[in-house]
């Protein structure tokens, strides 16, 4: 019994010698990174020109605050990722931590270059978040991105990421795409990835001051706009319009979105379609020569019907529902041209065969970019419209 006392001792006193967390850093040492801006620079020497928005916490808080910006920009250069951030993290009196990293922008030229490299690096390194948001800088530097100064958020990469939330949920094509969607993508087989592009309108002068935010209309603003289409971790092209709203439906991201028909005294009717549901379903009795069948189900809501249609009559209705369906099915059909225009599957059909007939995959992956360029696509759509909101009829029906 007191040799066990001895040694319930020894191991308390013991672990008083253990260092804790030995790399600790305590807070005030840090600069918390809240997005990354990559472009590519004029030389192999400098291919990765990395631009870091830190967050300045004194202006966030409220406390001691300077009345300066709330977040500051710092840029490094370098061969490879990890040298542009140690030459950034020259330029700061803190460490530069990336564990708080909400945005990460890629520009247009790099994006066609390739982006695997810069993604190996984030999936390696601890502190970065395979969570953050994935945009590609459309027509512009990245690094403007980063120090567009934002109304509703202080921090312009929250703004960003707000700002694809809310499109993303209601009247928009845009889904939330990570760093851990991107990945996957890329690896798919004869496909790749869509990620979100974002760009600037305005003064870009005016873009980087407290002045973008003074006067009622902003000098510059941030904007998410179409979806840029890869090919493996290559830029292929983008996605806008109805091919983009399609490859949106094909993903089963979207949630809600406008829909409009015409009706027949050449105006047109609003719909919002708030549920989506797609199948994709293949027969392939011959791999080479596989038919894909895409099953969609939407319900829609009336929103917007000036003219003098009987909305209470159920074959008016019946009419209506049937114009959405061939609405849907014109997106469906601009996403799957489009994929094949730019020689891509970023649409998963192959994924489908995959699944379905695993040993028919095995013939065909190798050059699976030709067979999705000539398989037959077949669209069943079933549209229901639930409500007409506040009111059935216009006031307009005498």
């Amino acid at each position: 019994m007191k040799n066990r006392a001895y040694c319930l001792l020894l191991l308390m006193m013991l672990q008083t010698l253990l260092s804790g967390c030995w790399d600790s850093v305590e807070l005030n040492r840090r600069a918390i990174v809240s997005g990354v801006a990559i472009d590519r620079g004029d030389s192999e020497a400098e291919k990765y020109r990395l631009s870091f928005q830190v967050i300045v916490a004194e202006e966030i808080s409220g406390e001691k605050s300077r009345g300066i910006s709330p977040v500051a920009v710092y840029t490094g250069t370098g061969r490879s990722m990890f040298e542009a951030l140690a030459n950034a993290s020259r330029q700061t009196a803190r460490l530069l931590s990336l564990g708080h990293i909400r945005v990460l922008v890629i520009s247009e030229a790099f994006a066609r270059e390739g982006i695997k490299d810069v993604l190996d690096v984030l999936e390696r390194e601890s502190d970065a978040r395979l969570n953050s948001m994935v945009f590609i800088s459309k027509g512009q530097p990245a690094h403007e991105l980063m120090s567009t100064m934002t109304v509703f958020s202080k921090i312009p990469a929250n703004d960003l990421v707000e700002k694809l939330e809310t499109t993303s949920k209601q009247f928009g094509y845009n889904f939330q795409m990570a760093v851990d969607d991107v990945i996957r993508g890329i690896q798919i087989r004869g496909g790749g990835p869509v990620i979100n592009g974002v760009f600037t309108t305005g003064d870009r002068e005016q873009a980087e001051s407290n002045e973008n935010l003074k006067d009622i209309v902003p000098h510059s603003v941030l904007r998410v706009s179409a979806l840029a289409a890869f090919k493996d971790d290559k830029l292929r092209g983008w996605l806008t319009g109805d091919a983009a709203m399609g490859t949106g439906l094909l993903h089963n991201r979207i949630r809600d979105f406008p829909s409009l028909i015409r009706d027949h005294q050449g105006g047109y009717l609003a719909f919002n379609v708030y549920q989506s549901q797609l199948a994709l379903k293949v027969q392939s009795k011959d791999a080479e020569h596989p038919v894909f069948t895409v099953r969609i189900t939407q319900q829609a809501a009336l929103k917007e019907s000036p003219n003098t249609l009987d909305l209470t009559s159920p074959q008016v209705l019946d009419e209506l529902s049937q114009q959405l369906a061939e609405e849907t099915v014109r997106k469906l059909k601009a996403a799957v041209a489009s994929a094949r225009d730019i020689k891509s599957d970023v649409l998963g059909f192959g994924q489908a065969l995959q699944r379905e007939d695993p040993h028919g995959w095995k013939k065909v992956r190798e050059h699976w970019e030709d067979v999705f360029a000539r398989c037959t696509v077949k669209y069943e759509a079933d549209v229901v419209i639930r409500h007409t909101d506040m009111r059935s009829n216009s006031f307009q029906i005498n």
